[in-house]
């Protein structure tokens, strides 16, 4: 019984000093403030902070007006480099904060330069994310609303997740596309996509081998 009332002192007294943490921690308060401006629970903040150090900012919808972004709150944006040692704690927070109804996806990429940025948005549709980022191909005259029907067309033959978009690139990852559809669905997405020719695979077999071999598919008109 003595052991029993032990332990249970030990832990009110560990959540207590947790508790007195993140109360103290200027840093975790300002994250706070702006979750609150957002309508964004904390536990999402709890969430970030066990893997990101620097700032958390607030990003608007670009384009909000005019893309039918109207309803949905601005997201929360960061710094993070994920690489092949960290790629599975990354998997783990997404997972996490989209039980919470928040969709974490990259939002700026830079190619090395420095690290990328990732956001997470208030929503369960994750069609939302090409919607906030207004999407396009304005150099093809490929508008915001043309790529929303043709994901959405694409995701009826060949269920897929977004994780990543701006204003001229999207990209999904595909794990369940098989080999015996693979080149169905790289023929359809390559007359979706002229840069896939002009600048990437060149062909729709090495569009499909390499969605095959990766999983993952990136699309961009600049």
């Amino acid at each position: 019984m003595n052991k029993i009332l032990l332990s249970l002192s030990l832990a009110s007294v560990m959540y207590g000093c947790n508790a007195a943490g993140r109360e103290k921690n200027p840093l975790l308060q300002k994250d706070y403030a702006l979750a609150d401006t957002l309508h964004y629970d904390h536990a999402v903040i709890d969430a970030l902070r066990e893997s990101i150090s620097g700032n958390i900012i607030r990003l608007a919808p670009t384009l909000r007006e005019l893309n039918g972004a109207a309803g949905l709150e601005d997201a929360l944006q960061f710094e993070y480099d994920v690489t092949a040692e960290n790629s599975g704690d990354y998997e783990k927070l997404r997972a996490v904060l989209k039980k919470q109804g928040y969709l974490l996806f990259k939002s700026e990429e830079n190619f090395g330069t420095k690290p990328d940025k990732y956001a997470v948005l208030k929503t369960n549709n994750q069609f939302d994310i090409i919607r906030f980022r207004a999407t396009n191909g304005a150099n093809y005259d490929i508008s915001n609303d043309s790529i929303m029907r043709k994901l959405h067309h694409l995701y009826e033959k060949e269920a897929f997740e977004i994780t990543g978009a701006d204003i001229d690139w999207v990209e999904v990852h595909l794990n369940k596309l098989n080999q015996a559809d693979a080149m169905t669905f790289a023929s359809d997405v390559y007359e979706f996509c002229p840069d896939l020719a002009e600048q990437g695979t060149e062909t729709v077999e090495n569009l499909a081998a390499e969605i095959l071999e990766t999983k993952q598919l990136f699309l961009w008109w600049d």
